[in-house]
């Protein structure tokens, strides 16, 4: 009986150890930008009005975090919050996961329903949902402030605020193939964030007080989903550094039918892999080598995640908008 129980021992040992050795240390790092320069508090820049601004203070809340990797599949980042303060280095650990290969990380600005009308006093002043001074949160009845930026605007200099908050404004943003770097036993996933963008469509000539769900502050809101946030660089594997091939798809977005994807890698041979954000594949072939345009029958509307596989592993992967 003792040596079942040393048997059975050693084999949980074993497989526990497989289990520790398939984790990966996930950091994630934001990159603070006013345009191409590093957001500098004070320093002048321009919205795509060739408004001048500067920034006093930027704080915004992310939650919700999702990484997509290894051909589709999908790992949240469950009870975490981030308060992100532009005004200071953004790298943080968000755990020890089972992924190899980053494809994508989604997330939210704000806080999500269920937390966003409960007492800060709750927490401690060090958690991201504790009371800050300044503030970041407007009362139980709205909730927190999902964005806090202020600064001075226009010709004048006149001060600014936009205070955005409110559930109906609580966004998700998505980006595909962001810049990775290893390190030992884990990967670094970074975000650059243009705080240019976040003004974007908003006039900005004499200085704009908005602290609610709606007008410039819900527009900025909508700039961090859409604009602000961003990735110029393919990552590849951690434990690999080849080359990602390069390709398109198109027309993208597009309706349902037929999208095309042109791979101006034609020396190597891929598999192109279609998945939803769930990680189901709905679409799966392998691309001759002389192969260099492929359709892609899609019939549902959504977003896809287009991935070319080769041996197994994702080199490259897009976002596909299906209307």
């Amino acid at each position: 009986m003792k040596k079942t129980n040393l048997f059975f021992t050693i084999i949980l040992t074993l497989m526990m150890s497989q289990a520790l050795l398939a984790q990966t240390n996930v950091k994630f790092e934001i990159k603070h930008l006013l345009g191409e320069k590093p957001c500098v508090f004070d320093s002048v820049a321009q919205n795509n009005f060739a408004q001048d601004f500067t920034v006093t203070r930027l704080q915004y809340y992310i939650s919700n975090i999702a990484i997509t990797h290894d051909t589709g599949k999908v790992t949240n980042v469950t009870d975490y919050w981030m308060l992100v303060d532009a005004s200071e280095q953004t790298l943080v650990d968000l755990g020890s996961f089972d992924i190899q290969q980053v494809e994508a990380i989604s997330f939210y600005v704000g806080v999500g329903q269920d937390k966003n009308h409960a007492d800060p006093a709750l927490y401690p002043t060090s958690h991201p949902l504790g009371p800050k001074a300044p503030a970041m949160h407007w009362g139980w009845s709205a909730g927190y402030r999902f964005i806090a930026m202020e600064g001075h605007s226009g010709a004048n200099m006149s001060v600014y605020q936009l205070h955005g908050l409110g559930d109906v404004n609580y966004f998700k943003t998505e980006v595909i193939s962001p810049m990775t770097t290893p390190f030992t036993n884990g990967v670094v996933i970074s975000l650059d964030a243009d705080y240019t963008r976040a003004l974007e469509n908003i006039d900005m000539s004499s200085g704009v007080f908005v602290h609610g769900d709606y007008g410039a502050a819900k527009q900025a809101l909508l700039n961090f989903q859409g604009f602000v946030f961003s990735s110029g660089v393919t990552n590849t594997a951690i434990d690999d550094k080849l080359d990602a091939p390069v390709f398109q798809l198109f027309p993208n977005p597009t309706t349902i039918g037929q999208v095309s994807l042109r791979i101006q890698d034609a020396l190597a041979s891929y598999e192109v892999q279609v998945s939803d954000l769930l990680g189901r594949k709905v679409y799966q072939a392998k691309v001759a080598l002389s192969q260099t345009n492929v359709s892609l029958p899609i019939e549902d509307s959504g977003i896809y995640l287009v991935s070319l596989i080769k041996d197994g592993k994702s080199m490259a992967t897009q976002k596909l908008v299906v209307k």
